[in-house]
């Protein structure tokens, strides 16, 4: 039986390592390898993202709703945050695949490194609100 793969983690560094390519900017000169480069980065992200999303659908939001029912309303938002996140991460697989690079593409990539990082928050956070809170809370 293999390991389980820790699809936060793996979603956070996917996002971390295209934020790390983002900073390099892309070159004037020949930025066909950093283009290359780009569409690996966020096959990387459409994995972990896939797995992340996987992983929290097969029970984890269900059993924060359980926990606490009154999250109902977070989780449905997180819920519709990974669809949009998935398909902006396809758009921009997809866009590099028919068109040339063109100025808009760093801003575009950051925005997704950013909603990226909120999935990321937004479901530790509410882990945290079923788990914490309603399991007795601190101390």
């Amino acid at each position: 039986m293999g390991e389980q793969t820790d699809w936060r983690k793996e979603l956070s560094k996917a996002g971390a390592g295209l934020q790390e390519l983002l900073s390099e900017g892309m070159p004037t000169e020949n930025p066909d390898d950093w283009v290359h480069r780009l569409e690996d980065k966020l096959g990387q992200l459409s994995r972990a993202l896939t797995g992340f999303c996987s992983d929290c659908d097969l029970g984890l939001y269900d059993d924060c709703i359980e926990l606490a029912p009154r999250l109902v309303p977070q989780v449905n938002k997180i819920r519709s945050e990974q669809v949009q996140l998935q398909a902006s991460v396809q758009q921009q697989i997809q866009r590099l695949h028919t068109q040339q690079p063109d100025p808009g593409l760093q801003q575009s990539m950051a925005a997704i490194v950013h909603k990226v990082d909120q999935l990321n928050h937004h479901a530790v956070d509410l882990v945290y609100s079923a788990y914490d809170t309603d399991l007795g809370g601190p101390g």
